[in-house]
């Protein structure tokens, strides 16, 4: 029995010693310039020098042969097995005076201590130490400030064991790496003299030592777009431009900024003067009217800064960095408008950002009472949003503040932002709405190579006329028709117009409608593509929409086609799958409860894509 037990012993310490090898890889090497990495051995990511000899045989006692083995399906490491010392012999000496370390992964089970020696010819021996873990890969980068001799000639390396013979040691990614340098970029501004309405202009690129490519961002689109090295002006405010450099050779990624603004000239002319009689209004700011005591036009407690100014002689209020404002009238100067039906104000802003207004009503006592009809549902969202430069009148249904329950002491008004400039005149409420005309809808269709505009108005006041405004990039526009109004008429009336040369590729179209006195209002942009590889053609309103799009669409050739929402990310939010049978029709995309915000409004029919523009409120 004593010779069965020594026999089993001698038999597991056989299979151990045959079996003790790794199973799993050493871990991949990151990434890394080509300029910045001098590879002797590893599969990947790195390319290795050629012709390195991995078995010089310098006669060393008692060792066996060096051999390689594969983890895995591809994954190739070299094994020492019984070493005392054994080493590595280069085609070409490698000068690495330019790296920084000396990576490499030793797996072992029976090795102690292993001695890295970079030979260099003429120069003493050197090594450092590596202390392997048990059973289990050990990552070193040795730094190469430990060895004192250069290392500009390096011919071989040598490896030697603790114990001296016997153990068996596993070698992966062999190489020397230093870190890539930043790129130094200099030269790199905006123009300190933008203002809104300028023609977009082309970045100039920044220097570098560096070859790498550069891109740019903004990171206020509301000021500024970017296409390739284009920038778009969108709006007044401040925002940061970055330069971005893509890696090349020794260098790393890098970056510069510089800081856009952009201004704008303030209103050159008044708002339209209001047409409603005086006893059917209650004014809280307007020349045309006597106006309420008004407590305060700026609360302590906003965030904008406030100034009275003037418009072509006319007073009007300004505020700017606006994020939210109050305007206060309680106690005796609370109003009492339950015999109101309408809220108006006319609005002048550079930026084509949101603008909400809220109401409130602090109760009979006149105090705050923690809620009540101090709710955000009592927030609405000017619509459609104001259009940059002009003035935009806003006749609001009491309606529309949904969850004011009570307007019996109306005690404050906000303005809210985001951190956007505006202007405001002619703040009153009253018993008939004044907008000049109430448009109802707005679309533009394809019929054959025209394209057919139709819109109606429920009402009109004073309305001379439609100026149909076309633009091939929604942003410059000139007019290409005009259409008379009809006066005044609370009936509602139908109007088209044909656009029989239309431009190649996409056709912007909005309306100016213009009163008798020569003031004048926008529409939202509705358009269609008449490009010679587009399908399908669509519009739709309104523009900004709350609850659902209208959409007419022409034919549908396809059964692939679909109509999608896309955010600003590029993700689809919601889509709604379209058949022949939606072909000439209008059909609703209901967008209740998305997010506000700026979205695409996608259509697809399999063969080609047609993308526009939609702002959800």
């Amino acid at each position: 029995m004593k010779k069965s037990y020594f026999f089993s012993a001698i038999l597991t310490l056989f299979m151990f010693k045959v079996f003790a090898q790794p199973v799993t890889s050493a871990p991949t090497p990151p990434a890394r310039n080509a300029a910045n990495v001098i590879s002797v051995y590893n599969d990947a990511p790195y390319t290795s020098l050629t012709g390195t000899d991995f078995n010089p045989n310098w006669g060393q006692s008692g060792f066996a042969t060096a051999s390689e083995i594969t983890i895995g399906a591809s994954d190739k490491v070299r094994k020492y097995a019984n070493i005392n010392y054994q080493g590595m012999q280069f085609a070409n000496a490698i000068n690495a005076s330019s790296m920084t370390y000396l990576h490499v992964d030793v797996w072992t089970s029976d090795c102690t201590k292993l001695d890295v020696y970079p030979i260099v010819p003429g120069q003493p021996e050197q090594f450092v130490s590596i202390t392997p873990v048990a059973s289990g890969w050990k990552s070193m980068d040795i730094a190469l400030s430990s060895y004192t001799i250069p290392l500009n000639n390096i011919i071989q390396f040598k490896f030697v064991s603790t114990p001296f013979g016997g153990p068996t040691v596993y070698l992966d990614n062999l190489y020397f790496w230093t870190a890539a340098s930043l790129p130094t970029i200099t030269g790199f501004s905006m123009p300190s003299n933008k203002i809104v309405g300028d023609a977009p202009f082309t970045i100039t690129q920044p220097s570098s030592n560096s070859a790498g490519a550069f891109t740019y961002s903004s990171s206020n689109t509301d000021v500024a777009t970017i296409s390739g090295n284009t920038i778009t002006i969108t709006g007044s405010g401040t925002s940061t431009i970055t330069a971005s450099q893509a890696a090349s050779g020794a260098y790393a990624a890098g970056s510069a900024t510089a800081p856009l603004t952009v201004g704008f000239n303030p209103p050159a002319v008044a708002a339209a003067t209001p047409t409603a009689l005086a006893p059917t209004v209650i004014s809280l700011f307007s020349n045309a009217y006597t106006n309420r005591t008004i407590d305060t036009w700026s609360a302590s407690w906003g965030q904008a800064t406030f100034k009275d100014t003037t418009a072509a002689g006319n007073d009007i209020k300004r505020y700017t960095n606006l994020n939210y404002c109050g305007i206060e009238f309680t106690g005796p100067n609370s109003i009492n408008a339950t015999s109101m039906l309408y809220y108006n104000v006319d609005v002048w802003t550079p930026n084509p950002t949101p603008v909400k207004v809220k109401l409130v009503d602090f109760g009979a006592n006149n105090a705050y009472d923690g809620g009540g009809d101090d709710r955000s549902s009592i927030e609405y969202v000017l619509s459609p949003a104001p259009t940059p430069g002009v003035w935009n009148h806003y006749s609001i249904p009491f309606s529309s503040f949904t969850g004011l329950d009570t307007r019996a002491n109306l005690s404050q008004m906000l303005f809210v932002g985001s951190n956007t400039t505006i202007f405001i005149d002619n703040v009153y409420l009253s018993t008939v709405t004044t907008l000049p005309v109430t448009l109802s809808s707005f679309t533009a269709t394809k019929n054959g190579n025209a394209t057919v505009l139709s819109w109606k108005t429920l009402s009109e006041l004073n309305n001379k006329g439609f100026g149909v405004e076309r633009s091939a990039d929604g942003i410059n526009f000139s007019q290409i028709q005009f259409v008379n109004g009809n006066g005044s008429t609370s009936a509602a009336s139908q109007y088209n117009s044909t656009d029989n040369s239309p431009l190649n590729g996409t056709n912007y179209y909005r309306l100016r409608q213009v009163d008798n006195d020569g003031k004048q209002t926008y529409s939202s942009t509705v358009s269609v593509n008449f490009s010679t590889t587009d399908k399908v053609g669509f519009s739709f309103y309104p523009n900004p929409v709350k609850t659902k799009i209208v959409v007419a669409l022409q034919t549908i050739g396809t059964v692939n086609a679909s109509i999608s929402l896309v955010n600003a990310d590029g993700r689809t939010i919601k889509t709604m799958v379209l058949t022949n049978q939606n072909s000439n029709s209008n059909v609703q995309f209901d967008v209740a409860n998305i997010a506000r915000g700026n979205y695409f409004l996608v259509l697809k029919d399999g063969a080609s894509t047609k993308t526009s523009k939609v702002v959800v409120n």
